[in-house]
């Protein structure tokens, strides 16, 4: 709920707007379709970049001594005092940025993989076992399924026989291996990229399904041609992309002729949100000058005992509460706070949320460029054990090389 604060003015600023599910083996990569169990209760790695924990300084030598040497003065001499370390703060803050301005890795891949984290800390977990991440099969990130088989030949025509070198069994585990991150950023920009519709409303997300590509790979490895047979992805973008990518892929070793194949691409959304990529025009629009995130950092830092005190009053509640709380702040021209709401998380625990707010809605930031202003603060609250993330085996095997035409269309 947003924290309305009594104001003067009137400030207009454009509103806050608001994924790697992949098994890397030795015959590729791949990611399973819904409805296959995955165990994600917590983040599959540490913390996200870029976070200012609060760390507990270590006593010195000096203090070591001295808390040591207590057991040995004499009783008459009354006890020293133990060196009582401050607690670790239960809160990580994540380096704050403008709004509509996340900080994004420059590749591609590297970006869906980070996405792919940020939506799962965007979702967190708790003891509801009705929440989506307590649901066993929850997998934040795109699913992708990669299959190959060979071209279906005309009725009555000879099969050919399996071909050596470049086996079938190959053509599929280097289909998925480098076919995966290319089909998968094809689907996620479909799904940044939804089209309009008359009434002016952004469509609904697509949800998902094949995509059947007829391609034929030439004596030297390369694919020669590619054409769409059908998809039912439901946006003639994104099936586009995915044959310009499947036009794109090489495979070793040559084959001594020409292979026929056909690809079927499964792509489906995963269970947490796609965060919105930030628009590089917008961007590049911000006003440079007296935003410091460091500095507006070290103001949420300032508050870290009562920020601290809220979420351990939640997680008392909740002892398996996790998740990122991301709070847009509108500043007014003095640096106070003019509004505060949740963006582009979803955590968990409403009282958390609103007792952050509150905290922080009575900071004053720096003034930025003399004008309101907008921003984000990130705040991470970690799960109290990070499970271990193991890479199970491919779920999608690679089949034994099959004669020609003995699939169907």
């Amino acid at each position: 709920m947003p924290t309305f604060l009594p104001f003067l003015r009137a400030v207009k600023t454009p509103a806050a707007s608001l994924l790697v599910c992949a098994s890397i083996l030795g015959v590729g990569v791949n990611c399973s379709p819904r409805g296959v169990p995955h165990t994600a209760p917590g983040p599959a790695t540490g913390p996200l970049p870029n976070a200012t924990v609060g760390v507990t300084k270590p006593p010195s030598p000096v203090e070591r001594a001295s808390a040591a040497g207590a057991s040995d003065t004499p009783s008459d001499a009354g006890a020293l005092p133990s060196a009582s370390l401050p607690p670790t703060p239960l809160l990580a803050v994540d380096l704050p940025y403008p709004v509509d301005a996340r900080p994004r890795a420059q590749d591609p891949a590297q970006a869906a993989a980070e996405d792919e984290e940020l939506a799962r800390w965007n979702v967190g977990g708790s003891s509801d076992p009705n929440a989506a991440s307590s649901q066993a099969s929850f997998h934040p990130g795109t699913r992708v399924v990669v299959d190959t088989r060979p071209a279906k030949r005309r009725a009555g025509a000879p099969a050919l026989p399996a071909p050596r070198g470049l086996t079938y069994q190959r053509v599929l585990a280097q289909a998925r291996s480098r076919g995966y991150w290319p089909f998968r950023l094809c689907f996620e920009r479909g799904q940044r990229d939804k089209p309009t519709s008359a009434s002016g409303q952004r469509d609904k997300p697509a949800l998902g399904g094949e995509t059947r590509v007829a391609f034929t790979i030439g004596t030297r490895g390369k694919v020669t041609a590619a054409r769409l047979l059908d998809s039912k992805l439901g946006n003639a973008s994104t099936a586009a992309c995915m044959v310009r990518e499947v036009n794109k892929l090489e495979f070793s070793p040559a084959p001594a002729s020409k292979l026929r194949m056909v690809a079927m691409i499964q792509v489906y959304p995963g269970d947490a949100e796609l965060p919105v990529a930030p628009d590089p025009a917008v961007v590049a629009a911000l006003p440079r000058g007296d935003f410091d995130p460091e500095v507006v950092r070290a103001r949420v830092t300032e508050k870290q005992a009562e920020l601290d005190a809220c979420f351990a009053d939640a997680r008392r509640a909740d002892p398996a509460l996790w998740g990122r709380l991301a709070l847009s702040v509108i500043l007014e021209i003095d640096g106070s706070v003019h509004r505060i709401s949740e963006v582009e998380s979803h955590f968990p625990s409403a009282t958390a949320t609103r007792c952050a707010q509150v905290v922080l809605s009575s900071v004053v930031f720096p003034s930025v460029n003399g004008k309101p202003f907008s921003f984000v603060i990130p705040l991470r609250l970690s799960p109290n054990t990070v499970p271990q993330t193991t890479t199970g085996p491919d779920e999608n095997p690679s089949p034994p090389d099959a004669p020609v035409g003995v699939d169907s269309d």
